[in-house]
């Protein structure tokens, strides 16, 4: 006869099995996972999100509901996701913003290296040095030239304070020895009406933010701040070939994040998931019609390395260009 103190020591070894986080791994998922946008429903990004969820759904076999969370340069959404349960039912959509904007406000209440585990990029994007097709400036070098002819004359626009835009158009004017005034707008429709014929104000968006205004003509790409040129645009050389300045290779990009200490298996599950996703036909196909490139991890690993290293060089960059409302 099994003894009452015997049967309670397995019983006991039973349940610390079950919660082990190779058995959490083995079932997981069972019920539907969180996952935490920073961006406002209806713009390209969240556009995006809604179709990775859709195809990472079809492959983990439970819905993937997104929810956003926007505010605070992204803070409102990481802090959520940083504070959430590491167990794999909560995801979070992690950006170089989400970088940029914890160096503009370092009081914000989430660290993005150590409080999350990477999982695996989804998308790269440009940033498009544009100035208004009406302007007689028609490359870098001419933008540049006419900068230096009249110091202080130039805006450049951005989506906000602390933005890659922002960020990025900081940096080109500190580098070339401009000066300009960095006016942040909400939307690019913000930023039109404000170019003129005869001073060429430049801006720094994402292709997706600006391929409908190229397209019809009302902005003209001078140059992308990708290390290689964009498919959608092959005759539009990158900064990094005029300037030979590898600080001004930019490229925005999106991954999958999960709240740091999410066990190492579930990790993995729920990269074999984002991979196959990033990697469908329909997410390729609505990157590229978005001017944007879908791209998948090696490894969440690969991707660890990845954020440290592009935060350590937005960390100098940002600290060299003196990111704060005024500039």
């Amino acid at each position: 006869m099994i003894s009452a103190s015997r049967l309670m020591t397995w019983l006991f070894a039973i349940m610390v099995a079950a919660l082990s986080p190779g058995a959490q791994a083995d079932q997981y998922p069972v019920r539907s996972v969180r996952f935490i946008v920073p961006f406002p429903a209806g713009t390209s990004i969240d556009a995006a999100s809604r179709i990775l969820a859709r195809q990472m759904a079809a492959e983990i076999g439970v819905p993937v509901v997104v929810e956003n969370k926007p505010g605070a340069g992204g803070a409102v959404g990481a802090v959520a996701a940083a504070r959430a349960e590491p167990n794999g039912y909560t995801i979070f959509l992690g950006s170089v913003a989400t970088l940029i904007g914890k160096l503009a406000q370092p009081s914000a209440a989430f660290d993005p290296v150590k409080d999350f585990s990477p999982v695996s990029l989804v998308y790269k994007s440009a940033g498009i040095l544009t100035v208004s097709s009406d302007s007689a400036v028609k490359s870098a070098a001419d933008l540049v030239e006419w900068a230096r002819r009249h110091p202080g004359a130039l805006n450049y626009y951005s989506g906000g304070v602390g933005t890659a835009a922002h960020l990025l158009g900081a940096t080109f004017a500190r580098k070339e020895r401009i000066e300009a005034v960095h006016v942040p707008v909400r939307t690019v429709t913000d930023m039109l009406p404000q170019l003129t014929d005869d001073v060429p104000h430049f801006a720094f968006f994402t292709g997706a933010a600006v391929r409908p205004y190229i397209e019809s003509n009302r902005l003209r790409p001078l140059a992308v701040s990708t290390r290689v040129r964009m498919p959608q645009l092959p005759d539009v050389p990158t900064l990094l070939e005029l300037f030979k300045d590898a600080d001004l290779v930019h490229e925005s990009w999106l991954g999958i994040w999960a709240p740091a200490n999410t066990p190492t298996p579930i990790v993995r599950k729920l990269f074999a998931a984002v991979v196959k996703a990033a990697n469908t036909a329909d997410f390729r196909n609505a990157m590229l019609q978005q001017g944007q490139q879908a791209v998948a991890s090696g490894s969440p690993e690969e991707f660890r390395k990845y954020i440290s290293s592009e935060y350590e060089q937005l960390r100098r960059v940002a600290k060299a260009v003196q990111i704060s409302s005024s500039h």
